[in-house]
């Protein structure tokens, strides 16, 4: 796996990966007005949106606000249909293949293959092991209080051009990640902002795994156990 990636964006850039972007956006969600007028026309939405993103001048659109309150108060910025399909494009297209190769076994929120079941087993069997070789053991848990709200943009931007040198997508991704006001927060509910919540704890991640050699260290997103 290459450490950065290079002339990518173009060759990412095609009609039909859009589309298959357009095709998961949309799973499950089909029956929603704004879904369903999109479909109707879809190939020249498409096409318009391809040919935004290869002339650079896509803009990210605004954010419809609202709030929830399981399992606890949250406010919600759902943005336009047509920047989730650009969204799933990135996510699909960049973020999987080359940044999550790079998190530690034992991070599981939002990835594939893992998620919350596969983070119960294995932190079962690590406890499991911890038993029968200290008999007692401590386990420290942790939560980072409002992390969404306070993730710092130009840090997570500078993480981001680490590995990014393809000049075209790290525009795209600045566009993204200063889609909603202020100089911290996320928009909860863009499928990026997961992946990013990612990246930025990655720092973290590979700090208390590798630096301070914890021998057990799982994370679920904001929240870490610790053996």
């Amino acid at each position: 796996m290459p450490k950065t990636i290079r002339k990518l964006y173009d060759k990412k850039l095609t009609y039909e990966n859009l589309m298959k972007a357009h095709y998961k956006s949309r799973t499950g969600k089909g029956y929603r007005k704004e879904i369903i007028l999109f479909n109707l026309k879809q190939e020249e939405y498409i096409k318009w949106l391809y040919e935004k993103l290869k002339s650079e001048e896509y803009k990210h659109g605004g954010y419809t606000i609202f709030y929830i309150t399981e399992p606890k108060l949250r406010k919600i910025e759902k943005s336009k249909y047509i920047d989730r399909i650009v969204h799933r494009w990135v996510v699909d297209s960049f973020i999987e293949p080359y940044f999550v190769p790079t998190f530690i076994n034992t991070s599981y929120a939002c990835l594939k293959g893992r998620g919350m079941h596969k983070t119960c087993l294995d932190v079962q069997k690590a406890m499991k092991h911890c038993k029968n070789k200290w008999n007692n053991y401590y386990i420290l848990k942790m939560d980072i209080s409002k992390f969404f709200q306070n993730i710092n943009k130009d840090i997570l931007y500078n993480i981001l051009s680490k590995k990014v040198k393809d000049i075209k997508l790290l525009n795209l991704l600045k566009k993204i990640i200063y889609s909603n006001e202020g100089k911290t927060g996320l928009a909860i509910g863009n499928y990026t902002s997961q992946m990013f919540a990612n990246i930025y704890l990655n720092e973290i991640d590979q700090y208390i795994k590798h630096i301070l050699k914890a021998k057990y260290y799982f994370r679920y997103m904001d929240g870490a156990t610790r053996f």
